[in-house]
C-alpha cells in the first residue's frame, strides 16, 4: 500500500477545515449560542404589564430602534468561527501581556539610569494589546512513514529478542530471493515425493514377481511328487483314471478339415465326395493318405471332437430322421384336419342359433305363439307334493 506524503495530508486537511468553517458560517451565532438577557426583560408571568407601567413610549421606541439597528448591523451579526477566534485570541493575549509587565517591572527596578531615549525605546517594544496576534502555527507531528517504520522496528526487534524468526525482507530483491528460495525448495520436495513413489513402485513389482517365481516352482515340485492315496476310498481298490486332452501340433485345422453337416443326407454326399477323391489317386498315395488320416481322426477323438464318418451310421440317422420327418407331417395333418373340424361345427351352431333367432323374432311379428314342446313321459318336471295335486283331489 503507498503511503501518503506528510505535507499531501495536511494540504488535505486544511482543505476539509475550510470547507467545514465555510458551512459553520452560514449558521448565525444565535442559533446554538445561549443570549444575554437582563433581569427586567425577563418576567414572570405575574409581571406581564410591568414594562408597560414603567417605561414611557418614548423610551420604548428608542429602544426598538435600537435594537433594530444594532440587529442590522454587520459588526452584531458574527459567525461562530469569528467569536471563536476572538475568544483564542483575548486568551492568548492575556498571558503574554502579564509576562510583558512582570519584565517591565523587573527592568526598571534593575536600570538606575533616567534616559528618557531608552525608556521610549522599551514602550516601544512593548506589544500593543488592541494590535491582532499573530496566527500560531500547527504543532508539527510525524509523518505516517515514519510512525510505521518506528513500529516495525520495535516489532522486529521484539522479535529478536525472543528469537523469532523475521519473515519480511527489507528490499525487492531480497522479497525476489526469498520467492525464488521457497520455489527451490517446493520443487526439492516434489522432486523427492516423486523418487520415493518411483522406488515404491519399483519395490512392489520386485516383490510381486518373487511371489510368482516361488509359487512357479512349489507347482512344479509338487507335480513330481506322488499323491499319497486318499483315504476311506472305494472298498474295491481301484483307482479313478483321468485322461486329459492331448496338445496336437495340428491345432484345430485338422477338426475343420473333417468337419461334415450337421444334416445326415449332406454328410453323407460329403463322405461320398471324399471317398471318389481317394479312389481316383494312386494306390501307395491312396493308402499314406488313409494312414494319416486314421491317425487325425484319433487325435480329434482323444480330444473330445466327433468325426462323422462312418456311412452306415449315417444312413441309419438318415432314415431315422425321415421317419420323424413323417410321423410329425401325420400329426401335424391330423392337427390341422380336427382344426378345421372344430372351426366348421362351431360356425354351423352359430348360423343355426342365428336362424332360430330370426325365425323367432319373424313368428313375434306375425303374432304366432311358439310352440309348447311335449313333455317326456314319467314324472319330470310335474309338481307330486304341491298344491296343485291337492286341489285336484278335492275337484274330484
Amino acid at each position: 500500500m503507498p503511503i501518503t506524503p506528510s505535507h499531501e495530508l495536511r494540504a488535505s486537511l486544511e482543505e476539509h477545515n475550510k470547507i467545514f468553517e465555510t458551512l459553520l458560517q452560514l449558521i448565525p451565532a444565535k442559533y446554538y449560542l445561549p443570549q444575554e438577557r437582563d433581569d427586567d426583560n425577563n418576567g414572570s408571568k405575574y409581571q406581564k404589564n410591568k414594562k408597560k407601567q414603567s417605561a414611557p413610549k418614548q423610551a420604548i421606541k428608542e429602544a426598538t430602534k435600537k435594537a433594530r439597528r444594532e440587529k442590522l448591523d454587520p459588526a452584531n451579526n458574527k459567525s461562530i468561527l469569528e467569536i471563536q477566534r476572538e475568544a483564542a485570541e483575548l486568551k492568548g493575549l492575556a498571558p503574554t501581556n502579564a509576562k510583558q509587565k512582570g519584565k517591565q517591572k523587573a527592568t526598571a527596578e534593575d536600570d538606575d539610569s533616567d534616559d528618557p531615549d531608552i525608556e521610549m525605546a522599551d514602550l516601544s517594544d512593548v506589544p500593543d494589546s488592541s494590535a491582532p496576534a499573530a496566527p500560531q502555527p500547527m504543532p508539527s507531528y510525524e509523518s505516517i512513514s515514519t510512525v510505521r517504520a518506528k513500529l516495525h522496528a520495535r516489532i522486529n526487534s521484539l522479535k529478536q529478542e525472543r528469537g523469532a524468526v523475521t519473515g519480511e525482507p527489507g528490499s525487492r530483491d531480497e522479497l525476489l530471493e526469498e520467492q525464488r528460495r521457497k520455489r527451490g525448495l517446493l520443487r526439492e520436495k516434489r522432486r523427492q515425493a516423486t523418487r520415493e513413489r518411483k522406488r515404491n513402485e519399483e519395490a512392489g513389482k520386485q516383490k510381486k514377481t518373487a511371489i510368482q517365481e516361488r509359487t512357479k516352482g512349489h507347482q512344479a515340485k509338487n507335480q513330481l511328487i506322488v499323491p499319497d492315496p486318499v483315504p476311506g476310498g472305494s472298498s474295491s481298490g481301484t483307482t479313478n483314471v483321468t485322461f486329459s486332452a492331448i496338445a496336437s501340433s495340428g491345432g484345430p485345422s485338422k477338426a475343420k478339415k473333417y468337419a461334415t453337416a450337421t444334416d445326415p443326407r449332406a454328410a453323407l454326399s460329403q463322405l461320398a465326395s471324399r471317398n471318389e477323391k481317394l479312389s481316383a489317386l494312386p494306390a501307395e498315395k491312396r493308402e499314406a493318405i488313409e494312414e494319416r488320416s486314421r491317425w487325425e481322426k484319433a487325435e480329434i477323438r482323444a480330444e473330445g471332437g466327433k468325426v462323422h464318418d462312418d456311412a452306415a451310421r449315417l444312413k441309419k440317422a438318415a432314415k431315422r430322421k425321415e421317419k420323424e420327418k413323417l410321423k410329425s407331417k401325420v400329426e401335424w395333418n391330423k392337427r390341422k384336419e380336427a382344426l378345421a373340424a372344430n372351426m366348421a361345427a362351431k360356425q354351423k351352431k352359430r348360423t343355426d342359433n342365428i336362424a332360430q333367432r330370426n325365425e323367432r323374432r319373424n313368428d313375434a311379428r306375425k303374432g304366432i305363439k311358439p310352440k309348447v314342446a311335449k313333455a317326456r313321459p314319467g314324472f319330470e318336471g310335474k309338481r307330486i307334493f304341491g298344491s296343485k295335486r291337492s286341489s285336484t283331489k278335492g275337484n274330484k
